[in-house]
């Protein structure tokens, strides 16, 4: 592993365990339940989400703070306008906008009542399915998505 592999490493660790110890000195986190077209909706932290933008839903990039963002679809794509949000990234360079058929609506969840769930994982943009409340989510592959729609991930 080169210097630069393992600076990447740290600090996805890093990150990972700030994500990890905000969650567990409140024992709670706000997410976003997002629908999406052909599967089960997306639990996503809002906490990783910077701001929401109304857009056409076929575009394949937005523009947001002068900076040209790549865009993953979980819209249906016969609607013709959606929500973008914009999701933020280790780095300035690998922030992208997911498209949504609209705003997802917020949920506090107590972590506590959030259980895995095994299903076999068929697209890699999922990364794990959770249940909560007798309902079936999905957590997305962040880093996954960001190598589909061509950002550079590697530190």
């Amino acid at each position: 592993m080169t210097n630069t592999q393992s600076r990447g490493v740290l600090d996805q660790i890093q990150t990972e365990e700030l994500q990890h110890l905000i969650t567990v000195s409140t024992g709670f986190i706000d997410a976003y339940i997002i629908e999406c077209h052909q599967t089960v909706p997306m639990l996503l932290p809002q906490n990783i989400v910077l701001s929401a933008l109304n857009s056409p839903s076929h575009v394949q990039s937005i523009e947001w703070h002068e900076h040209n963002l790549p865009v993953f679809h979980v819209n249906n794509p016969v609607q013709r306008a959606g929500v973008a949000l914009v999701i933020e990234g280790e780095a300035v360079d690998q922030r992208f906008a997911l498209m949504c058929d609209s705003m997802p609506s917020s949920i506090r969840i107590r972590i506590s009542e959030v259980v895995d769930e095994d299903h076999p994982l068929e697209d890699p943009s999922i990364l794990q399915y959770v249940r909560l409340n007798d309902a079936l989510y999905y957590v997305p592959a962040i880093e996954y998505i960001q190598k589909s729609i061509g950002l550079n991930v590697e530190a």
